[in-house]
């Protein structure tokens, strides 16, 4: 594939060729009715001097004589011939017949393409009954097609040698004026490659300022993208190491104790079979141990699969898991109202759609409860169209549908450049992954509005 510089190269290079043999082709076209014009001009011009002069020689005089000697002082005329004819002689068709040694450096091919014809006039020399010939006045247009022949070598000449010098200086701008794309190539190679840092000097001209600016841009977006990742994967690591902590403490501090109280339980059931008696109520107490510690036992390990998979979401649906969460809600947090708001039917929702709204409205409302400080709250989940920080009525009716979620309280709200913990960080990732959007501002009314938008999947998309 040419390159962009062979290929201005080659444009203009071509352009100024194209000028030059235009410019010759004109003078080329020219040169016919220019020599026409000026042969027809001298044959008349002539043709009067020969009248006259035949017409100033006595009648009783042989005119012939005369007419020689006038004709060779003349000399060499430029652009016409006369010849005196006698008798007997044949008329001359063609100047070459004449005289055209002088003129073997013009091209044959030129003379044609001129289509400079010559135009013979003869003028009988005649007293009384006695013939004494012709004159013959043949015009010569290859005095006037040399002329143009060496005006036409000149300009092909200076022109070449101009046009060489145009075009070496022309290469040499257009060398200069697109080196900013090496400068752009090694900025893109670095950016392939996974460099952090890439820098792209601005230079040249206004576009390729305006590209290495956007290139810089996008370096600077992409490492900051990249430390937010890294910040990210970092951060979900501390989680997940958390989380497991957190696991492990329940397992621990709960489960120990329900599991140490169920075996104490069977061996002392053991030691009474054993020996051989059995006490009623001995066994009802050790019945009951294990039977309180069987049901602790059950309770966490529902609490904790709850935290790892919500219960009933798979099976049942977004709006039954949301409201039985809501119902847990109500009983460990009677401080706080909470409302929740399902104007429309959620069972349509993918199931990807549906986990990343419950786990939103899940951390939503227990941030809430950690660090509102609120007596109210409210989760709304309703179809929108629309785009984030878009009003309503604002909303274009061709947007794509998606899932709102409005998680809001009036408790003490949030300041004007919040810094975001792992909960909103979380939130934010999981709606990022959909190609929603998500933002956190104040409420008008005090307090904190939690506002997100994802994208609904249609069912070809899901499969």
């Amino acid at each position: 594939m040419i390159s962009l510089k062979a290929s201005s190269n080659w444009l203009v290079s071509v352009a100024l060729i194209a000028t030059l043999l235009i410019n010759l082709l004109v003078q080329l076209l020219h040169a016919g009715p220019r020599i026409r014009a000026e042969a027809g001009s001298n044959l008349r011009l002539t043709r009067e001097f020969v009248l006259k002069s035949i017409a100033n020689i006595p009648e009783t005089d042989n005119p012939v004589p005369p007419l020689q000697s006038l004709f060779a002082n003349l000399g060499d005329l430029r652009h016409v011939e006369i010849k005196i004819l006698g008798a007997k002689d044949p008329t001359p068709g063609h100047w070459s017949q004449l005289n055209h040694d002088r003129y073997h450096d013009l091209p044959e091919w030129f003379v044609k393409v001129a289509g400079a014809a010559p135009r013979v006039i003869l003028i009988p020399l005649v007293r009384g009954t006695h013939d004494y010939g012709r004159v013959a006045i043949v015009s010569n247009p290859l005095d006037e097609l040399e002329e143009i022949w060496s005006d036409m070598t000149w300009l092909a000449s200076i022109s070449v040698v101009a046009t060489l010098m145009i075009l070496i200086v022309v290469i040499f701008l257009i060398r200069f004026a697109l080196s900013p794309f090496n400068a752009l190539q090694a900025g893109l190679a670095e950016l392939e490659a996974g460099r952090s840092g890439v820098k792209i000097p601005v230079r040249g001209a206004s576009e390729f300022r305006n590209i290495s600016n956007a290139l810089n841009s996008l370096a600077a977006t992409l490492d900051r993208v990249k430390n937010e990742n890294k910040r990210l994967v970092s951060e979900l690591i501390e989680v997940q190491d958390n989380e497991r902590k957190e696991i492990g403490r329940d397992l621990h501090d709960e489960a120990g104790p329900c599991l140490f109280s169920i075996r104490a339980a069977v061996t002392a059931l053991q030691d009474s079979v054993s020996q051989g008696v059995l006490d009623r109520d001995r066994v009802a107490h050790l019945s009951s141990i294990i039977d309180r510690s069987s049901t602790t036992l059950q309770l966490l390990f529902r609490g904790l699969l709850d935290r790892l998979r919500p219960k009933g979401l798979t099976e049942l649906g977004l709006e039954p898991a949301l409201r039985s969460l809501f119902a847990t809600w109500e009983l460990s947090h009677p401080e706080v109202a909470l409302r929740l708001a399902l104007p429309h039917d959620l069972s349509s929702l993918d199931k990807n759609t549906a986990f990343t709204a419950y786990r939103i409205v899940q951390e939503g409302v227990t941030n809430i409860f950690r660090h509102a400080n609120a007596d109210w709250g409210q989760v709304k989940l309703n179809f929108a169209l629309g785009d984030v920080g878009a009003k309503e009525t604002d909303a274009d009716q061709d947007s794509e549908p998606r899932l709102e979620i409005c998680i809001e309280d009036n408790g003490a709200g949030i300041s004007d450049k919040p810094k975001m913990g792992m909960g909103l960080l979380g939130m934010r990732e999981r709606v990022y992954a959909l190609g929603g959007m998500f933002e956190v501002t104040k409420r008008s009314a005090g307090g904190t509005l939690v506002r997100a938008l994802i994208p609904l999947v249609e069912d070809d998309e899901e499969e």
